[in-house]
């Protein structure tokens, strides 16, 4: 299992361009150095015990044939993949060593000969040009464009008499082999690249099912880009209805301009994903939950309308006497997409909701009492598990507003300090114990694996500029949407 040191940054910034992105990946220099010890670690592998075709001629009266020919011993080089233009980057390396051992026959007029010989590669070099690129299906894609393969003067000994045969053989035998290894090089590294490199690409998910209904787009919208410091692509990042792909009625905003180049890896994650995601679902009525007795782990009584000490029914006085022996049940179903805001110091998702509370007697029968609408503002802690994004509820607010009652008059005041006490005791721990087992995936091969991440949230002047006006529009959500 290979690993990148990555550093994720949540960020929120401002532009309504269709063309933004909802995600951006980066590479850094740092990142192809550890890209390039992979690939010469896997050239090593395949390097060592490859096999040279057999060579054999007839020079000055000598029959003579090499055979056996095996690279058993390999030195690294020094190697750098670097950035060379807006598409391609080019894989160097010099001063490589090889070493190959091989049998040898001859025959001159009535003199046979057999042994076998060393040759020894110390200054091989190779310069590869490669093309970073996009299939129809957003995936990325490598190629290699160029492979330019140089040998020095070999060392050839064979183990005999006969100096001046040798001597003949040795001189084929140099020029011979160092086609033949230019060659075998060369097909190693666009092995190394064109075939290992890219099925590990070929990996990569360009689709994440989120549940059964939700798709997250990690297609790439065009071929990375490419600068003298690093590679940067740009992914879809938005959330569809799996069945109907459909855009959200918004575009991403606008991705910060990162400068700090230390890790090997950066991901910018825009709220677009997770608003996308708050879309689709409230917009095909995912958003609903029913809340029952059965489900608040040890704190079903709560909902009775019944009780020697603390319910439901003793709280709201005319629950008790008309619906006494009961349970209540609470439907939640949004009425808007609930909003994500990301700010330096958390992760917000502003939400709005209707929540009727019905009775349902011994005899089965459900019976309506009220509804409330609440509005919702929670800060969440993000964290990466795994390859996935996740987070715990940090902070809950719910403010409620009573709107349709058939039970009588219902004490705000009195309702609001029940619903308090309901999150902090029932709700915030059933929500973090739901969270444990969800999250985003974020794109990955697989062999590449998340290692000493950290997590930064950013925000723009334009976040900054529109937080009176969020606060505002807090105030105006109180009413019923």
């Amino acid at each position: 299992m290979e690993f990148l040191c990555v550093f994720v940054n949540l960020i929120v910034l401002a532009s309504t361009q269709t063309v933004n992105p909802g995600l951006r990946l980066r590479i850094t220099q740092d990142g192809l150095h550890y890209a390039n010890k992979v690939a010469v670690d896997t050239f090593a592998k395949d390097i060592k015990r490859t096999r040279l075709e057999d060579i054999t001629g007839n020079v000055k009266g000598v029959q003579y044939s090499l055979t056996n020919l095996i690279v058993n011993d390999f030195k690294a080089p020094k190697s750098a993949i670097t950035l060379a233009s807006d598409s391609d980057v080019e894989w160097k390396a010099t001063k490589l060593g090889l070493k190959i051992d091989g049998t040898f026959r001859y025959i001159f007029l009535f003199i046979k000969g057999r042994g076998d010989f060393t040759v020894k590669a110390s200054d091989l070099s190779f310069a590869v040009g490669i093309q970073i690129g996009v299939d129809t299906n957003g995936k990325p894609t490598i190629q290699t464009t160029s492979c330019d393969c140089k040998i020095g003067p070999l060392q050839i000994k064979f183990k005999g008499k006969r100096a001046w045969i040798y001597n003949i053989l040795t001189s084929l035998a140099s020029n011979a082999i160092a086609t033949m290894l230019q060659k075998k090089v060369c097909e190693k590294v666009k092995d190394v690249l064109d075939k290992k490199a890219e099925e590990e690409l070929c990996s990569f998910q360009a689709e994440v099912q989120l549940g059964e209904h939700l798709t997250l787009d990690y297609r790439l919208l065009s071929a990375p880009h490419i600068t003298s410091e690093y590679i940067e692509g740009d992914f879809k990042g938005e959330v569809f209805w799996t069945m109907n792909r459909t855009e959200a009625p918004f575009a991403p905003s606008q991705m910060a301009t990162i400068t700090d180049n230390k890790k090997m890896v950066y991901l910018t994650v825009s709220d677009y994903i997770f608003n996308s995601l708050g879309y689709q679902a409230h917009a095909h009525g995912l958003l609903v939950y029913n809340l029952t007795s059965q489900k608040m782990r040890g704190d079903g009584d709560l909902l009775n309308t019944t009780c020697a000490d603390t319910c439901i029914g003793k709280l709201i006085p005319q629950i008790g006497q008309l619906y006494p022996n009961s349970q209540v049940e609470i439907h939640l179903q949004s009425t808007d997409w609930p909003r994500v805001f990301i700010t330096e110091k958390a992760v917000q998702i502003l939400s709005k909701s209707n929540v009727t509370f019905s009775a349902r007697k011994p005899d089965n029968t459900l019976h309506f009492m009220f509804r409330i609408h609440a509005v919702t503002m929670a800060s969440v802690k993000v964290k990466l598990n795994g390859d996935a994004l996740s987070g715990s509820i940090d902070y809950i607010k719910v403010e409620t507003n009573v709107t349709n009652s058939l039970i009588g008059d219902i004490d705000e005041t009195t309702f609001q300090l029940l619903v308090d006490d309901a999150v902090k005791k029932v709700i915030k721990p059933m929500i973090n114990v739901y969270l444990k087992d969800v999250g985003i995936r974020l794109p990955t091969t697989d062999n590449l694996q998340f290692k000493d991440a950290k997590i930064e949230l950013l925000t723009s002047l334009y976040d900054l500029q529109q937080r009176a006006k969020r606060i505002l529009q807090s105030k105006l959500l109180k009413t019923p949407g």
